[in-house]
């Protein structure tokens, strides 16, 4: 997902760029990202403005079964040039942002990762109702009940439970 904007960089402030993304994203290329990017040339950079979709996989937070959802985000960064496109001048753009690189290219991999990590849902679920796994034998509670009480019985709740029996007494 890298876009070489030398050209727009020499056009003049205000200039667009549009541009179809449809391939894969992250380190490995697990997720597939599609979507449409808006490429504008500001006073400081490049302003890139996107909608996106991405496939992801992970397991479910209660049964632990493989999971693929589709997540979608919009996405809206400003990219710093490195080097000035008239002078060849080194630039010193802002510390800890995004930047073009001394060939011009943009690249949206990092920003693109960063939007993902923060749309995909902290608990990733299956289904809203899954009923998740047997904390006694591990059972996918889903398939059928395995005949375990719903709660084990944990004797270090013993003395409060009876104080709240004796309470309501």
């Amino acid at each position: 997902m890298q876009i070489n904007v030398a050209q727009l960089l020499k056009e003049p402030v205000g200039a667009k760029r549009n541009y179809e993304i449809d391939g894969p994203a992250g380190e490995n290329g697990e997720n597939s990202v599609k979507g449409n990017i808006k490429l504008t040339h500001t006073s400081r950079g490049i302003l890139a403005e996107g909608r996106f979709i991405v496939d992801i996989k992970g397991s479910c937070s209660r049964c632990l079964t493989e999971v693929k959802k589709q997540i979608s985000f919009i996405m809206e960064e400003e990219f710093f040039p490195v080097i000035d496109i008239a002078s060849g001048a080194h630039l010193h753009p802002p510390p800890d942002e995004l930047k073009i690189d001394d060939n011009h290219i943009l690249d949206l991999k990092e920003a693109i990762r960063q939007y993902i990590i923060m749309a995909t849902p902290t608990k990733l679920l299956c289904r809203p109702d899954c009923p998740g796994i047997c904390p006694v034998c591990g059972h996918e509670l889903a398939r059928g009940d395995c005949g375990h009480a719903s709660r084990p019985h944990d004797s270090r709740w013993d003395k409060l439970t009876q104080s709240e029996k004796e309470s309501k007494i």
